[in-house]
Order: structure tokens, then C-alpha cells, then sequence
């Protein structure tokens, strides 16, 4: 029976909260006892007034309740320039116990702001929790348990920073509490949230005066993961829903395992974004052996991925993967001595290049199928590893139909590898 990924292994920027040093919150409120109404007029001003003037009004003027005041908080040095905040813009709108909106906008910076992490996270959904969506033209993701975050260009740099900086990140957060809350469903919510961080980030690349494009409002959000779903109290009989992703046979991803014997469905990441592409391939139709191979060959490669990041995002790559231990550069030439039991055996391949959005970063990964066996490679085996890495990173740049040709990739050169079964 075929077997078609249950995931794309992501490395997005998960759960983004933007944690960054203000110089304080400003509290503006139509404040006082809130009573029974009479607030929707005065509470539909505030909303136009709030975060500068910078929300959608139209997009969010039916959260406005009538019968509670409004409280909005607000900081950054978009709202009061010259102010010491690495925040843009922090704004929050607050009906209580009815709803609220908040924005948050950063100059993507080597460090970015924590508790982020760029490894491959593999966000599964099941059952329906935990969707994850994209939207065409925008780099950015939404989710149920994360924050909805893009990332917006800023070519000519943002006039409130002392270093270069040549993009932001704007989140959106909207919330509907309350029996309102049930006739919006997670898709819907999604699309507003993303078309509020994209009417943000707009009006923030124009008055920053930054030199980038308008982010095209999106029409639409696509769910990107399957989900696995029983009817059994003890967790049987798992069926998998919406097999056919929107994501699988991605043409900018079937380069990727063509190099490798055997049949693989790919899938791919759907932002259409040329600062950050996402490739995942898996072999189907394979026969899993029941007794330990006796030796590594072409045959054992069951999974592959390729990533890149490019511009500002392979900045903050390069400075997050440095710090946790990942990087291309951490122990190198050393070999590890042993595969352990249940663990994953990954050799990651960086490299680096020129693309349309400047420097960039590529990371192919190769998986072996090792599950319940472990002994120590021999030096034939970690070299030939390596090889199947290089091929694999090689498929992926020469692919007329790929990424890195799509985005006019060159002069890229090796950066090393990191072993994935420590």
C-alpha cells in the first residue's frame, strides 16, 4: 500500500512571540464601569484611532461589542519615534470578557526574539487540532496553538535602526470570546488574522519608508496538513483524512529525490515566498526488512528534505541553528560512534549562495530507516552518507523546476554537515 507523508517537516518559526524590550505601555481606555451599552459608537472610534491608525478597521469593526469599553495598549517607536524599543509597534485592543486584537511588528535581527526556534519542527495535525495554514503570497504561517506571523522586505532598511535592517516581523492575534466566537471557524479566523498582519505590515513599510512591495491581501487560506483521525477508545483503527494536501507533488520539489532508487511522493510548502521554501520527500511502496542490514547502501534512504532561507531569514537561520548547536560549523570532523536504538539517523548538508533575495541558505537533509538496531558506522558507511547528502543537495539546485533555479540561485558552496543521531 502506498505510503504518502502524514507531515511536512516545516522549519517555520514556531509559536512567534515577539518577547522585545519597550520602553513601557501607554493605556488609553474609555474606561469606567462598563454597564449594560451604549459603547458601540465610542468603541468603534477607539478602534480606528488604535495602533496608530494602522488596523483594518473594516476587516475588524464587527468584534466590537456595545456593552463593555474598550482599553487599548500600546508602545513602540512607530507610535512615539526616537523612543528606546526594539519594538516597531506592540498594540493591543481589549474588550474584556468579549474579544481583542493585538499586533506586534519587529526588525528581523540576527537574534531573534525568544522563545523562537528554526529547527525542522514537525507540526503534525490530528484530529483537527493544531491546523496550520498559508496563504499564497505571504511568508508566513497561521495555526490554532501559534501565533500568525509573515515577514515583510524592507530593501532600503528601516530609518529607526542604527544597523541595517532589511525586514520586520508583524503577528496578528484575534480573538472573539463568547458564544461569537463558535460562528467563526479556525480557517475564517486564520484569514482574518493574516490579512490584519498584511494591512500592518503595509501601512509599516510605507510610513517606515523602507522601499518594500505591498504583500497582496490574501483571498483565501489553504490547510496544509492531513489529519489522523479514530473512532476507537483505545486509539485504533486510524484512518487518515485529506491525503491529497494541497502541498503534495509541489512541481518546485520533485527534483528532489529523482536521484534516488525507489518511488517517493514529494510535498511542499505553498507561500509562494522567495525568502523561505520548504521540500519534504518520502519513499513509498518499500519493503522494510525484518532483520538489521548488514550494511549501508543507496537503498536505505527512506526520507529527504530541503530547505532554504534567504535574505533576512538566512541571517536569523544562520545565528539560531549557531546557538543551539546545529549549525554547519559545530563540531567539525568529528564521527559519531554509535547509532542508538529508536533514535532518528539524519545527515544534514548546508550550503550557501546568491539568490533573488540575496544571500542564501540551504539545508538538505537524508534519513535512514534504522528503527530498533544500533552499531557504530564504519568510515565507508559515513562516507557514503555524506555522498547521498551531496546528491541529494545537488538534485535539489539543478532541478529546472525548483526553488533555487526559480530564484536565480548561484555561486553556492558547501558549508559542512551536521550528524542528526546524537
Amino acid at each position: 500500500m502506498a505510503r504518502l507523508p502524514a507531515r511536512l517537516k516545516v522549519p517555520v518559526i514556531v509559536a512567534l512571540v515577539l518577547v522585545l524590550v519597550g520602553a513601557g505601555a501607554v493605556i488609553f481606555s474609555s474606561s469606567g464601569d462598563a454597564g449594560d451599552g451604549g459603547h458601540l459608537a465610542r468603541n468603534r472610534a477607539q478602534l480606528k484611532r488604535a495602533c496608530g491608525g494602522l488596523l483594518p478597521y473594516g476587516e475588524l469593526r464587527d468584534l466590537v461589542p456595545d456593552d463593555v469599553r474598550g482599553e487599548v495598549r500600546a508602545y513602540g517607536t512607530q507610535l512615539t519615534p526616537g523612543e528606546e524599543s526594539r519594538t516597531l509597534l506592540s498594540c493591543e485592543v481589549t474588550w474584556p470578557d468579549r474579544g481583542r486584537v493585538e499586533v506586534r511588528a519587529a526588525p528581523v535581527l540576527s537574534r531573534l526574539p525568544e522563545p523562537v526556534t528554526l529547527e525542522a519542527a514537525e507540526l503534525v495535525a490530528s484530529a483537527g487540532v493544531d491546523a496550520d495554514y498559508e496563504a499564497p503570497g505571504v511568508t508566513g504561517r497561521s495555526g490554532e496553538a501559534a501565533v500568525t506571523w509573515l515577514v515583510a522586505e524592507c530593501p532600503a532598511g528601516l530609518g529607526t535602526r542604527a544597523r541595517d535592517v532589511s525586514a520586520m516581523y508583524v503577528t496578528a492575534t484575534v480573538d472573539r470570546f463568547g458564544a461569537g466566537a463558535r460562528k467563526l471557524g479556525a480557517q475564517a479566523r486564520a484569514l482574518r488574522e493574516f490579512r490584519t498582519a498584511v494591512e500592518v505590515a503595509n501601512a509599516l513599510t510605507k510610513a517606515q519608508k523602507c522601499g518594500g512591495e505591498a504583500i497582496v491581501r490574501p483571498d483565501k487560506v489553504i490547510d496544509t496538513y492531513e489529519a489522523e483521525v479514530t473512532s476507537d477508545p483505545d486509539g485504533g483503527n486510524i484512518q487518515v483524512e485529506r491525503v491529497d494536501i494541497p502541498g503534495l507533488g509541489a512541481a518546485k520539489c520533485r527534483g528532489l529525490a529523482k536521484e534516488f532508487p525507489g518511488t517517493w511522493s514529494v510535498a511542499g510548502d505553498l507561500q509562494e515566498s522567495r525568502l523561505l521554501s520548504v521540500c519534504d520527500a518520502t519513499q513509498y511502496d518499500r519493503k522494510d526488512s525484518l532483520v538489521d542490514p548488514p550494511d549501508l547502501d543507496e537503498g536505505d534512504v527512506s526520507a529527504l528534505s530541503a530547505v532554504s532561507w534567504a535574505g533576512p531569514l538566512g541571517e536569523s537561520v544562520d545565528a539560531e541553528y549557531g546557538r543551539s548547536g546545529d549549525s554547519y560549523g559545530f563540531r567539525a570532523g568529528e564521527r559519531t560512534k554509535e547509532l542508538q536504538e529508536g533514535k532518528p539517523v539524519e545527515l544534514a548538508l548546508w550550503a550557501g549562495g546568491q539568490c533573488a533575495a540575496g544571500r542564501t541558505l540551504h539545508q538538505v537533509t537524508v534519513s535512514l530507516e534504522r528503527d530498533g538496531y544500533s552499531r557504530t558506522l564504519t568510515e565507508r558507511e559515513r562516507a557514503l552518507f555524506s555522498r547521498q547528502a551531496r546528491k541529494a543537495l545537488d538534485a535539489y539546485l539543478a532541478d529546472p523546476g525548483g526553488w533555487p533555479r526559480q530564484q536565480r540561485c548561484h555561486d553556492t558552496e558547501i558549508l559542512g554537515e551536521v550528524e542528526g543521531w546524537r
